[in-house]
């Protein structure tokens, strides 16, 4: 009972104030920065190559678009080769991310139920695993630029603020299909199909100011879609200054910031808000 007493704080003595979701994630950082070197090693385990696979890939993938749309298929559009690889190497890190993430807390169950943590480190480090992975991919994008004598601007100098608003609004994505995974298992395949569907529905492969204008209603309803699509903002802040050699323009910068930061702020809060009744799924 004295024991007691004492271990008790007195009436006068305040409780230590109880972390915010925000601060418990922040004193994580260092294990997310652990994560993100564990799935990069996982990735390439055994591998000859390791991490150069990364720019491997991109760069045999690009030698292949520089072969089919300048010779087999010559496309009409300067270069296009470099036009389709500036939106192909966001959406693959974006779908990548996701794909990858949305399961992330299903292969953790193990140290999720024995440790007490933030679940949202596994998520997040999914993201920043591939955002390493996008960032060295950018490496033999400028080899083919230079091979393809493509210009380099100063405006390649905002890549990293593009970069940026991409990962912020990826995370928020990555952490609302991880925690729905969660509760059903379906959302991996409809993710699978969904992310299909939308590479054709997002400015990847084509240029917007090519469409043209149509007067029919499925136009009118595609038209609509790329207003509402978050990623026709994401995709045009890589693609402008690597292959335009220009900045974005305002009005796509501030609608890409607000989407990216309503994507996580509402992504977050889902996922703290169910995060307690994983362990009840898992």
């Amino acid at each position: 009972m004295t024991e007691a007493v004492q271990r008790a704080p007195s009436a006068g003595t305040l409780a230590p104030a109880r972390p915010t979701a925000l601060g418990e994630l922040f004193r994580f950082r260092q294990l997310i920065a652990l994560l993100v070197v564990r799935e990069l090693k996982v990735r390439y385990k055994r591998s000859v190559f390791g991490l150069l696979w990364t720019m491997l890939n991109p760069l045999l993938l690009m030698v292949v678009y520089a072969i089919v749309f300048t010779t087999i298929m010559p496309a009409a559009q300067h270069n296009f080769a470099i036009f389709l690889l500036s939106g192909l190497l966001p959406w693959l890190f974006f779908a990548t991310a996701v794909l990858q993430g949305l399961t992330s807390i299903l292969t953790n169950q193990e140290l999720i139920r024995k440790v007490r943590l933030p679940q949202a480190v596994f998520p997040l480090s999914v993201v920043g695993s591939n955002l390493v992975n996008f960032a060295l991919s950018l490496v033999p994008l400028f080899v083919m630029m230079a091979a393809l004598k493509q210009p380099f601007t100063p405006a390649l100098l905002f890549l990293p603020v593009a970069m940026l608003l991409l990962t912020v609004f990826t995370s928020g994505v990555t952490l609302l299909f991880s925690t729905f995974t969660v509760f059903f298992r379906d959302v991996r395949h409809l993710a699978e199909v969904a992310l299909q569907m939308l590479m054709y529905l997002t400015p990847v492969l084509y240029d917007l100011r090519i469409l043209g204008e149509h007067h029919e209603w499925w136009f009118r309803g595609f038209r609509l879609f790329l207003r509402l699509n978050t990623l026709s903002y994401l995709v045009p802040l890589v693609r402008d200054p690597v292959y335009f050699g220009r900045l974005p323009p305002l009005a796509m910068l501030g609608g890409a910031t607000a989407w990216a930061l309503v994507a996580l702020a509402a992504g977050f809060a889902i996922f703290q808000r169910l995060a307690p009744r994983h362990i009840h799924y898992l």
